[in-house]
């Protein structure tokens, strides 16, 4: 073989087994938690991921995901194929940071079901309050002698004792996951839509950029129905 036609097939298989940054280089473990497209984490090269799903590994054990007016929260687990994150409040009181004003603006994120509570503040010889029906006593909240208890606001047709012993602090849209909470703590999940890669990750393949530019998507491998 010539040594002209030697260097080209050496330039040749150079770039043709060059591997894929979406599909080799990018999928990354932050602690137990896979990180692959649309997300990246913010030390990885920018198409890794699509626009605005970055995040960050602290400790080399935690993803997190910071909302550009809302701060930073930790992610419990991504779901690829039903395209939701559930994350959760560092400090284990997600409906603090509710109140405090949950801003979404400026990301690609929606409320998983979004439903709308009242919160109220309730003296301490109010203990029948949390009895009420789909009422949800907000424990990181409350304290020795009051109690914070949160009321879907369509069923505040409540004894009338409740605006003798409570006073109202806010409305708010609740997630889905919070309105059915178990334990505050547990966080709540949040929803995307675009890039759509439900159809992709449902048949097992890998969604990926089309192109080294643009933010048009594909899917690579996977089975057809």
């Amino acid at each position: 073989m010539a040594l002209t036609e030697i260097v080209f097939f050496s330039i040749f298989l150079m770039f043709t087994l060059q591997p894929s940054t979406s599909v080799e280089v990018c999928p990354v473990l932050c602690g137990t938690q896979l990180i692959r497209f649309p997300f990246r984490l913010n030390t990885q090269p920018g198409r890794c991921g699509y626009p605005r799903f970055d995040l960050s590994c602290k400790n080399e054990a935690h993803a997190i995901l910071t909302l550009p007016f809302s701060g930073g929260f930790t992610v419990v687990n991504i779901d690829y194929t039903f395209q939701n994150i559930w994350i959760e409040d560092p400090d284990s009181c997600a409906p603090r940071r509710i109140l405090q004003g949950l801003n979404l603006a400026g990301t690609p994120f929606d409320l998983l079901e979004p439903r709308s509570y009242t919160f109220f503040n309730c003296s301490s010889a109010s203990s029948t309050v949390p009895k009420l029906a789909e009422a949800k006593l907000i424990s990181c909240l409350s304290g020795k002698d009051f109690s914070v208890v949160a009321i879907p606001t369509e069923r505040l047709d409540l004894p009338a004792s409740l605006s003798t012993l409570c006073s109202e602090m806010a409305k708010v849209l609740l997630p889905l996951s919070l309105s059915d909470w178990s334990d505050p703590g547990d966080g709540f999940i949040l929803t995307w839509n675009e890039p759509d890669c439900k159809l992709c990750e449902s048949r097992a393949g890998t969604c990926m950029f089309k192109n080294d530019t643009g933010t048009d998507v594909g899917c690579s491998g996977g089975f057809n129905d």
